[in-house]
């Protein structure tokens, strides 16, 4: 047996020993607590492989997502790893337990900091309609927006918040705009820019308007905003299998990590209902790296 201060013991000298962020250990640590709850006082070295696909089946049992799951067999697996390497157990009974099946990547692909500039640099800015698109990839790249979230927006979800310039949006299932996104001060400068050459309107207008004889005035379409995106990326060059419009949103999410984001603010910047939505991110991120 093992009392549940001994065993906190033991949980900190793993994560003390880890060389990963801080983001990971809170993970490790979470899925930890929860195991030494299940164990109930019974020593880990105690256990068989047997007991673990228990624990394995317990979690199922509580319907968390598999990105969860296979958190919490990995964290299991690798405190066990240390106990090994300390000698406070001959083997890691949970090395023979498989995790949960890994949920699917993304359908999109993200695109490199360099396509990014070759993307923005084939915008005519000298143009209307080159502003409005400026302002629309902007968005996308710098703020993780969405496809639908553009097409949603009205001049007057643009706001000022707490000193810094937000804009209101509503999402995908969202049947009111509840969310909003601080704008850093370069896509900040570029918005405001945009407003300015579109002249003045009611808050209620579309912010970003289509282009041609049916659309004067009228809400940017789905179908429209692709097309111009599509555009974007014939003429930069970049255009590719698994490069499509929400390539943009994913790439504001990679970007963000490269320059340090830690899970939470991924969540945050994406509006991601789910901590495992914004791991998943990480996780292709690391694969992107590997490939370099």
């Amino acid at each position: 047996m093992i009392n549940f201060s001994a065993m906190d013991e033991l949980i900190r000298g793993f994560l003390d020993s880890l060389k990963r962020r801080e983001t990971t250990k809170d993970t490790y640590r979470k899925a930890l607590r929860e195991y030494s709850r299940w164990l109930g006082g019974t020593a880990p070295e105690a256990l068989t492989s047997n007991d673990i696909q228990r624990y394995k089946d317990y979690i199922l049992s509580k319907r968390l997502s598999s990105t969860s799951m296979s958190s919490y067999l990995t964290a299991v697996r690798r405190f066990y790893d240390y106990l090994v390497s300390t000698g406070r157990a001959g083997q890691n009974p949970a090395s023979a337990v498989k995790g949960a099946p890994r949920p699917r990547r993304h359908l999109t692909d993200p695109i490199s900091r360099r396509d990014v500039r070759k993307l923005l640099g084939a915008i005519d800015r000298t143009s209307p309609l080159g502003r409005r698109d400026e302002a629309i990839l902007s968005l996308m790249v710098k703020a993780g927006l969405s496809e639908i979230e553009i097409v949603r927006l009205n001049l007057g979800d643009l706001k000022s918040r707490g000193g810094s310039k937000v804009i209101y949006v509503q999402g995908k299932s969202k049947d009111r705009k509840d969310e909003y996104v601080t704008l850093p001060p370069s896509l900040e400068e570029t918005l405001l820019g945009y407003v300015d050459d579109r002249g003045a309107s009611a808050p209620d207008e579309p912010l970003f308007w289509g282009v041609g004889n049916r659309a004067v005035r009228n809400r940017i379409s789905t179908r429209g905003l692709r097309a111009r995106i599509n555009h974007y990326f014939e003429v930069s060059g970049i255009k590719k299998k698994g490069i499509t419009a929400a390539s943009l949103r994913h790439t504001a999410a990679m970007l963000a990590i490269e320059e340090g984001a830690t899970v939470s603010e991924i969540q945050r910047l994406l509006r991601l209902r789910t901590t495992e939505s914004a791991l998943q991110y990480f996780e292709e991120a690391r694969e992107l790296l590997r490939k370099l």
